[in-house]
């Protein structure tokens, strides 16, 4: 009876060893290859209601570095807006592996607060702003 339980013991370890050495390479391809290039999504800004978006797309050379530039333009252009901050409009899905570097490399752009289509669409609404 003792030969049998070590046995389990044993497969068990193996199999999350395995699992772990799998995830791992995964991970690491996810992050480091152009792979995970092509599964980031496209990160999308805005203000409280929109009047300035900015969207990142990788594959039409629209860079990450261009949104603080952008939205400091835009509130030099409109000192009259009333919320200055700047808003993510994508949720922060730790599950996507392929994209944890980007969270650890990129970390401001994943503390903004975040703000929905929905209440979005609220303060478009609020101020008789048209749909957009």
């Amino acid at each position: 009876m003792k030969k049998l339980v070590k046995g389990k013991k044993r497969k068990t370890k193996k199999y999350w060893i395995v699992s772990l050495s799998i995830f791992a390479i995964l991970v690491l391809i996810g992050n480091f290859t152009i792979i995970g290039y092509f599964l980031q999504r496209n990160y999308r800004y805005s203000n409280y209601n929109a009047t300035f978006t900015y969207a990142e797309e990788k594959l039409k050379g629209i860079p990450y570095t261009g949104r603080d530039n952008s939205f400091r333009s835009f509130l030099r252009d409109n000192p009259n807006v009333k919320d200055k901050t700047l808003y993510r409009t994508f949720t922060v899905d730790i599950w996507r592996f392929w994209e944890w570097r980007e969270m650890i490399i990129r970390t401001d752009r994943f503390l903004l607060p975040y703000i929905s289509t929905e209440e979005i669409m609220k303060n478009r609404a609020q101020e008789h702003l048209p749909d957009f």
